[in-house]
């Protein structure tokens, strides 16, 4: 059976969706999520997702950067504002890096899922 990484929820009329990379230690792990989430992502029109995802205790490398870069930009037609949650030290540097590469701006860094959705109930 399929491992479910992402869930859905709806709060204030937005569309929410937490996406759970953590725990993520290689690259072939990576592409297997990576390849479950993206079509929940692409079930949205544009431009109408808000979402969370929790990067907590993963492991990046250099392959494993530009795989994630691959994926934001999969999906980045769909995302209106997303957060980013579990980043500490050099994975911050690593997820701006990311960021940069993917070409995305709409996305902020948190402690937790509900300051998360807190700070993205705000975003229009």
């Amino acid at each position: 059976m399929e491992q479910k990484y992402t869930e859905e929820f709806t709060l204030e009329g937005k569309n929410f969706i937490y996406i759970d990379l953590s725990g993520t230690k290689s690259n072939n792990e990576f592409n297997e999520r990576i390849k479950v989430i993206v079509p929940e992502i692409a079930k949205y029109p544009e431009k109408s997702l808000y979402t969370i995802t929790n990067v907590e205790n993963i492991r990046f490398d250099t392959k494993s950067k530009e795989i994630v870069a691959q994926y934001m930009m999969t999906n980045k037609p769909y995302v209106k504002f997303g957060a980013v949650i579990g980043i500490d030290g050099i994975k911050k540097i690593m997820i701006n890096a990311i960021f940069a590469l993917s070409g995305r701006s709409n996305m902020h860094f948190a402690f937790t899922k509900e300051q998360a959705i807190e700070w993205l109930l705000k975003q229009e």
